[in-house]
């Protein structure tokens, strides 16, 4: 129940834990058509458009984090439930005890005493109202009152609390034995039957995306620079056009003579490549089935990128540029296999590209896909032998018949770190190992490429087990208090029914 608060805590304390001091009500009423003013309601407790985005605005205004107004409508309608629940048990906060609470807000208080200005401060800055306060401060009340009643019966004892520290804290002494799947490669034997049977198993894994095989041709400013020639008048040019001062003396000229030569290659080569852009273009426009003529009359090489197919996932793997992406796979690339337009690479470079070949998406045929299910099926069977080791030394070991196995060396390893590096499966049998009687405990990590057998030697508890009790504690009753208040949210569903109103949800969506 409330997830989204769990999600969203910060934010949704500063929203929803909003207090007043002052009570100015606004006069006025306004008639409206039954059901136009909500767009859902639970008993008497409305949901409307206003409140979401109000809402939706105040987190993001306070979280710079974006929240969806779908999420934020299941919010209001969760907190909407439990209202009406309060309302129904006679759950309400007094004008006093409003004001004691405000009294106490420390963001209200100046030297222990309420003070008005930063009330008022507050108040323009938050830009809500003082009747939109009081209504918050009465639903905050409601709502804190059920979750202290959930709370309330949640009594955790020492010895319940010490189990979960050690659970949760406990340091584990052990080894381990890691069966390398590659250490069984060898062994498998291949035929066309057993692939073909693996492929007709697996054949959703070998659909074949658009894929692409591609020539170019690139036209560089760098490369171009090189090509440059620098007089002796230009480079004197350049070298009396060097500020200088007292603090500041003008470099000897030899000393910057090779920078100043490069500099002025390079915006030689800018101008260049400028009208060699037109040309190139030009060129690919009307030589759209080749790339010949544009290497035969500006000089440049035609580079191949036609031993493995390019797709999309492997173009951004890559890193390609975008442009270049959205190039290859374009429809006068890629379906009529004309030239493209000069592509900018970045840092000066063009590139016209041309498709040499073209795959459309497609189911792979075992033909077409063969070395890549011979590679999996080998895989997938080393993984099987690596697994059937693991279990036969485990059986072993558990057995007591001292099988001879390269056993690390010793380590330490806290569930906090075990956690980020096992899957959930494997984290859980890891935890609930536990030697005994001296002898050590085993478990079988198999969530993995390669299975690793754990020996664990000792588990040592926290020696700050009397320090970290309260903590234990707590987290046990927000625990409890957690699933009853989910038991609580499925049985008010049950209880209380959604009435629709006339008004509808916007959606986040363009």
């Amino acid at each position: 129940m409330f997830h989204v608060v769990e999600k969203y805590k910060i934010p949704a304390q500063i929203i929803l834990g909003l207090i007043c001091l002052s009570f100015v009500f606004a006069g006025g009423y306004t008639i409206v058509a039954p059901g136009t003013d909500y767009i859902s309601k639970i008993g008497d407790i409305k949901v409307n458009i206003n409140d979401v985005n109000d809402f939706q605005r105040r987190y993001q205004n306070a979280s710079q984090r974006e929240i969806s107004k779908q999420e934020v409508y299941a919010f209001l309608m969760q907190e909407a439930y439990v209202q009406q629940q309060a309302k129904d048990l006679g759950i309400t906060a007094s004008l006093e005890q409003i004001k004691q609470i405000i009294a106490s807000e420390p963001g209200f208080q100046e030297n222990g005493k309420f003070d008005e200005a930063k009330y008022r401060n507050f108040l323009n800055q938050s830009g809500l109202s003082e009747q939109m306060l009081i209504d918050n401060t009465n639903k905050q009340y409601a709502l804190q009152s059920i979750h202290n009643l959930l709370m309330a019966g949640n009594i955790v004892s020492d010895e319940q609390a010490k189990q979960i520290a050690n659970l949760l804290q406990a340091t584990r002494l052990m080894r381990t034995v890691t069966f390398a799947s590659e250490s069984y490669t060898s062994q498998i034997k291949v035929d066309d039957s057993k692939l073909q049977a693996y492929y007709n198993a697996n054949k959703k894994n070998y659909f074949l995306p658009q894929g692409i095989k591609f020539e170019f041709v690139q036209l560089s400013a760098a490369e171009l620079a090189n090509k440059e020639a620098v007089s002796s008048a230009e480079l004197k040019s350049a070298y009396e056009q060097i500020p200088s001062s007292a603090s500041a003396p003008k470099p000897e000229f030899e000393s910057i003579k090779t920078q100043l030569t490069q500099e002025i290659q390079l915006r030689k080569a800018t101008v260049a490549i400028a009208k060699l852009k037109e040309e190139l273009s030009d060129l690919a426009f009307r030589n759209p089935n080749s790339l010949q003529p544009i290497s035969d009359k500006l000089g440049l090489k035609i580079s191949k990128v036609d031993q493995v197919w390019t797709t999309k996932e492997i173009a951004q793997t890559n890193n390609m540029p975008q442009a270049l992406i959205d190039a290859l796979f374009s429809n006068d690339v890629f379906n009529k296999r004309y030239n493209s337009e000069p592509i900018d690479m970045g840092n000066g470079v063009y590139r016209v590209v041309r498709a040499v070949d073209t795959r459309q998406e497609h189911q792979g045929s075992f033909a077409e896909v063969k070395a890549q299910v011979q590679q999996d099926y080998v895989v997938a069977e080393s993984q099987k032998l690596a697994m059937s080791a693991a279990n036969q030394a485990l059986k072993s070991e558990l057995d007591n018949q001292n099988q001879a196995l390269s056993w690390s060396a010793s380590t330490d390893l806290t569930p906090q770190q075990a956690i980020a590096i096992m899957s959930q499966a494997d984290f859980q049998a890891w935890i609930k190992a536990k030697p005994t009687n001296g002898k050590p405990a085993y478990v079988l990590l198999s969530n993995r490429q390669d299975p690793v057998l754990v020996k664990i030697e000792t588990i040592t508890p926290p020696k700050n087990l009397t320090t970290i009790l309260p903590q234990a504690k707590e987290l046990i009753r927000s625990n409890l208090a957690q699933t009853l208040a989910d038991n609580n949210y499925e049985w008010l569903k049950s209880h209380y029914k959604i009435k629709n109103g006339a008004q509808k949800l916007e959606t986040d969506e363009p």
